[in-house]
């Protein structure tokens, strides 16, 4: 009997640890849990590999103050009524809470003169939408919001509303699920939103599943809000299986459309003459017939002609039951060249949203969010917003990116519509929601998080995750490659997941060189929690106005370290880029850069080997004396480094950064190193070092997107 019990007490006392790991994945449990001591060593084949530096500038202090207004938001809004937002948030302010300082209304986009009217109105009037945005923090450009969505699914936990500190990112379940995993893993990884697809929910489910359900929330199960996307991406993913019309899109379905054939019946009634449906699908299957011949055939085929219209996405949305829903738009490929083609999508999509608004009935139930169009063109991007943002929405979102354009053009559109100096309708206003659609790299969700964006959404961390990659602080671990079949480490030695403290690289690869599925889903739930993680840690050091440490550890990270790993491959890089450019390059200038680059650095090695190089020649002669680096026999014997950054004009302004360094260097000569302590370097050439070889590094693109967002590089 004793042994039984014992046995027993051992067996539950596993439970609880195997219960209490699960609950640990998720924002709260990523810092407070410590590596185990069996881990500290690892046997690992490739001994040239450098670890990416730790996020160590970011104290306990910082994540419990944090903590203190996460645990504020949460005890405050977790359980009210949404209609008394508002009063709640006044009473706080009366009280001067510091988190609300920088609080600004998201219900209303007036002028001075209507806000005040309004504030003596509302000031006891109930809120009738079913999120709230509530400014909180900015650090430069980047910044902290509260958003409280009111919940259609109660849990055990009895929580009204879901409470999202942004910047975030959105999983993605494109058909209602995220693909590989079960309901306790979406709980324990998303803490707060799921996107799924209204095309591919209309083609799969009976819409009356979700109505007898009350809403999608219910018949999945999932605690937190939901996003549903209007169908007009797959515009994009279906575009040679699709016509343009005014009324809306014509699907050339891919499924068997038996089904949204009968969901748009129930959806028509009220809504749009069924007639009329009928006869734009006979007139334009004609016009699809004459042109059959210019179209790949295989792709007009299959499925009958199916009109996704604005009133009939909206009113399937209204049906599914989601949070936030899309207005459907025109969206054509970012690298569409013909700007009369992008105009004409833009105006659409402007005309489609005033179809949209009208047809959406359950408005203090769902957020409608409209979608900004308009390409790589300032100037249509500016007419999109000056329509959109009139209409008063709760929130917006930036479309047409993420389709292959350069990241230079990217990086100018993002900036742009987020740009407070710029005159009013033409930015994304301060006090709602702001998305950018299809952003799923972690470098674009740090990036766009500096320029003021909310909400991120992307298939990317699943989907990669099914081609055997993971994701990690500096870049990515394509784990069927050899080179780990004797690598003992775990996917990250900083991350808690679940498959981080369970499984190694090793281990891994043996279950993909055997195709066992598993993988599939160890992958996902690290890809997922892990680009969650980012977004925490993004947070906190926003909240903890140490976003310029952040920035620069995480670039660096990616930059040098993941690059020289070969973990991180440079997008739109001019490295190695016309090497004519060269012999344009003033002489004094290269050489300059080669004696820099000659005293700091080794090409194989971090920067922790800096002072082992160093030490070598410390016993010959002072290194740093300028008669020992101007002497070019000595130059030519000290470790040398392939130059593999190309010193093109067009893509750095190399020069005027040579020089910088060079004067940096000068100054530090003669003070940098310490005879007293067996000449160590000192730590602050290390982060000097270190920081300019990351400028060496970085594209333009990415220097011109720190100075949009006044970002200092520092460690």
């Amino acid at each position: 009997m004793i042994i039984e019990s014992i046995n027993k007490n051992e067996e539950s006392t596993k439970n609880k640890k195997k219960k209490k790991s699960l609950e640990d994945i998720g924002e709260n449990g990523i810092k407070k849990k410590k590596r185990r001591n069996k881990n500290e060593n690892y046997i690992c084949k490739d001994s040239t590999y450098e670890e990416p530096l730790l996020f160590d500038f970011l104290l306990e202090e910082d994540y419990k103050k944090y903590d203190t207004f996460v645990n504020f938001c949460e005890n405050n809004f977790s359980n009210i009524d949404i209609k008394e937002v508002n009063n709640v948030i006044n009473k706080l302010r009366e009280e001067k809470n510091k988190y609300l300082s920088n609080y600004l209304s998201s219900s209303s986009e007036e002028e001075k003169k209507e806000k005040i009217v309004e504030k003596k109105q509302k000031k006891n009037k109930e809120y009738k939408k079913n999120l709230k945005l509530i400014n909180i923090k900015n650090s430069k450009r980047a910044r902290i919001n509260l958003i409280i969505i009111k919940k259609k699914y109660v849990d055990e936990n009895d929580k009204k509303n879901t409470i999202i500190i942004s910047p975030l990112f959105m999983p993605v379940g494109t058909k209602g699920c995220i693909k590989g995993l079960v309901e306790e893993e979406v709980k324990s990884l998303c803490k707060y939103i799921i996107l799924s697809n209204t095309y591919h929910l209309s083609n799969i489910y009976d819409i009356s599943i979700f109505e007898n359900n009350k809403n999608i929330n219910n018949f999945i199960r999932f605690p937190n809000s939901m996003l549903t996307d209007s169908g007009g991406f797959q515009m994009v993913s279906l575009s040679k299986r699709i016509k343009i019309l005014e009324e809306g899109i014509l699907f050339n379905n891919i499924y068997d459309s038996s089904i949204i054939k009968k969901n748009i019946n129930f959806c028509l009634p009220n809504m749009v003459n069924f007639s009329d449906i009928n006869s734009i699908n006979v007139k334009n299957i004609e016009v699809i017939e004459k042109n059959k011949n210019n179209i790949n055939n295989k792709y007009l085929d299959i499925g009958e002609y199916i009109l996704l219209s604005p009133e009939i996405s909206i009113k399937l949305q209204n049906l599914i039951g989601s949070d936030i829903i899309m207005a459907l738009d025109d969206v054509r490929p970012a690298t569409e060249k013909d700007i009369k083609k992008i105009e004409d999508s833009t105006d659409r999509t402007n005309r489609w949203l005033k179809r949209c608004i009208k047809s959406h009935q359950c408005k203090e139930e769902q957020s409608l969010f409209a979608i900004i169009q308009g390409g790589l063109h300032i100037h249509l991007r500016n007419k999109s917003m000056e329509y959109i943002l009139r209409q008063k929405l709760n929130g917006y979102a930036v479309g047409g990116l993420c389709g292959g354009e350069k990241k230079k053009s990217f990086i100018k559109i993002i900036h742009h519509c987020s740009n407070e100096k710029n005159k009013k309708y033409n930015y994304l206003p301060i006090n709602k929601c702001r998305y950018i659609m299809g952003i799923g790299y972690l470098v674009d969700i740090v990036l766009c998080s500096l320029f003021g964006y909310d909400m991120y959404d992307c298939v990317y961390p699943s989907r990669t995750a099914r081609f055997n990659t993971a994701l990690s602080y500096d870049g990515t671990i394509k784990l069927k490659q050899s080179k780990y079949k004797f690598d003992f480490s775990p996917l990250e030695k900083n991350c808690n997941c679940y498959v981080c403290t369970k499984y190694t690289k090793s281990s891994l690869h043996l279950l993909i060189s055997k195709k066992n599925p598993i993988t599939n889903i160890l992958l996902t739930i690290h890809n997922i929690y892990f680009t969650l993680h980012i977004c925490y840690l993004l947070r906190v050091a926003i909240f903890s106005n140490k976003l310029d440490q952040f920035v620069t550890t995480f670039l660096y990270n990616n930059f040098v370290i993941g690059y020289k790993n070969g973990n991180y491959k440079i997008p739109d890089n001019n490295i190695n880029e016309d090497t004519e450019n060269l012999n344009e390059i003033n002489y004094e200038e290269n050489k300059k850069e080669k004696r820099y680059l000659n005293i700091l650095d080794n090409s194989k090695n971090s920067y922790y080997n800096t002072e082992n190089i160093m030490n070598n020649y410390l016993n010959k002669t002072n290194v740093f004396s300028s008669d020992f680096i101007e002497n070019e026999e000595n130059r030519n014997n000290f470790p040398q480094i392939p130059n593999t950054t190309s010193l093109n004009s067009d893509n750095l302004n190399k020069t005027k950064l040579i020089n910088n360094l060079d004067n940096k260097l000068n100054l530090n000569q003669t003070s940098q190193i310490n005879q007293d302590s067996s000449y160590q370097i000192d730590e602050n050439l290390k982060k000097e070092k270190m920081i300019n070889e990351l400028k060496q590094n970085l594209p333009q693109w990415a220097l011109e997107a720190l100075e949009y967002a006044n970002i200092e590089l520092k460690f």
